[in-house]
């Protein structure tokens, strides 16, 4: 192997794999260094394997599928998708060295694997380490009572009863898995209501729909102890949760627990400082437009950089850092980009909120579908989801899309690409849709919104 190259990149999830296949794409020469197995924590531990989960969930009826036939499946698609990514790589000419790097000066990587050193150059190095969960100090996670998400899916046994806690992203989107498998589950969280950042009324119907599920909701209460109990070998077999809010105080027993507080980045062994950076308190790098870092040939892309840490915007970094890198060309990320939420209902949203446009002073109309009116909504018996279009009062663009419900994570690019192009909403009052289908919301949303104009 080469020990000299264009492009370093350390780190193989979706923003080390896109900007090594753009440098590629562009005649430079490419080395991946992944410190365990391709694809990174998206594909081992974090995106890929919980959204299987949850597809293979979804098969069953609630209660009628074993949480390990869930998750060998879940694992045996993740092998394939790691396949895909190595033929990748490899049909671009990409080379990958297995092993630990560090910085040894800024243009210079230490490769370690099994006590053996080997040093490569690069002439641009790209920073895509991810994140992991944040560990509190005061949870035992011991891999058999108490897990984080990079744990789950090790888990030996089908609890009964599951405490996740932390309301956030993660947090919701597994609870509602396990939820659909039978588990009885409690969602705990010390603030009063679960994702902040999407519209309240979509939270509301999700809380509504997780609530019909037999999910308890202990939101806005105060954890104070979560101790596991040892059985006769020694080993916790379950953990006693003790919160109070007001002057109620309950304890409460589960099989497991399911901890996802937040993630922290994975800088420990990457020698920032032989390089002069630092990360801040929560492991992220600060990078300008660009993705470069305060040391202009390398960048860092993804996760370790912070919000809004989704995969689909980590490719995107990716891309755009290594185009920037080997032709100077600006990057330009996309002011609107979805956020898909793999909940049982899933939610998706682009552009702006309600609340945003009330704190600005901005007028708005709001157009809303509820699947239900829909004839495709009748057929796969969803009839809870809806779909609201966020029409600016004045210009009539669509500057918000916001649905849950039955693939909502893929109804939401019609309204991505109307907004792209500034669509007003008379695009979708003039255009015909397949039917039956779902997409008919635009539609339906718009004349609604079209009336109130």
């Amino acid at each position: 192997m080469s020990q000299n190259f264009d492009l370093i990149v350390i780190g193989s999830g979706p923003g080390g794999q896109k900007a090594a296949v753009q440098a590629a794409k562009l005649g430079k020469s490419v080395l991946v260094v992944e410190k365990d197995r391709l694809g990174g924590s998206c594909l081992q531990l974090g995106t890929i394997p919980s959204k299987a989960l949850r597809e293979s969930a979804l098969m069953a009826n609630p209660g009628e599928l074993s949480l390990f036939t869930v998750i060998e499946r879940t694992k045996r698609i993740i092998r394939e998708e790691r396949e895909v990514i190595e033929n990748s790589l490899e049909r671009n000419g990409i080379q990958v060295v297995s092993g630990s790097g560090s910085f040894h000066d800024a243009k210079t990587i230490i490769v370690e694997k099994d006590g053996v050193a080997t040093r490569y150059t690069g002439e641009k190095i790209v920073i895509a380490t991810g994140t992991r969960p944040r560990r509190a100090p005061e949870f035992d996670f011991d891999g058999f009572t108490i897990f984080d998400s990079d744990t789950i899916l090790e888990m030996k046994f089908q609890p009964r009863t599951l405490l996740v806690i932390g309301a956030g992203v993660i947090g919701v989107e597994y609870a509602s898995i396990f939820a659909r498998t039978g588990v009885r589950v409690t969602l705990y969280d010390a603030r009063p209501d679960l994702l902040k950042s999407i519209d309240k009324e979509m939270v509301s119907a999700l809380t509504k729909q997780f609530a019909k599920s037999g999910m308890k909701l202990r939101l806005g209460w105060t954890l104070h102890s979560v101790e596991t109990v040892p059985g006769e070998t020694g080993r916790a077999w379950r953990a006693d949760a003790t919160y109070t809010k007001d002057d109620e105080a309950i304890t409460e027993k589960f099989d497991a627990v399911l901890v996802c507080q937040g993630r922290t980045g994975n800088f420990e062994k990457l020698g920032l400082d032989r390089v002069g950076l630092k990360p801040d308190d929560r492991g992220s790098l600060k990078v300008n437009k660009n993705y470069q870092t305060s040391v202009p040939n390398i960048y860092a892309v993804g996760d370790i950089i912070g919000a809004p840490a989704l995969a689909a915007s980590s490719a995107e970094q990716g891309r755009l850092a290594a185009l920037h890198a080997f032709t100077g060309a600006d990057a330009h990320f996309p002011e609107t980009f979805p956020y898909g939420i793999y909940t049982i209902p899933e939610i998706s949203s682009v552009g702006m909120q309600e609340e945003e446009l009330e704190a600005k002073g901005v007028q708005y109309i709001v157009g809303k579908a509820t699947y239900s009116e829909l004839a495709r909504g009748k057929m796969i018996e969803d009839e809870f989801g809806f779909l609201k279009l966020i029409i600016h009062a004045k210009t009539k663009r669509v500057i918000g899309v916001h649905v849950i419900g039955t693939g909502a994570t893929e109804l939401v690019h019609i309204g991505q690409v109307a907004m792209a192009f500034g669509a007003t909403v008379d695009f979708f009052v003039d255009n015909v849709f397949n039917y039956p289908t779902l997409a008919e919301a635009y539609k339906v949303a718009a004349y609604s919104a079209k009336n109130q104009l």
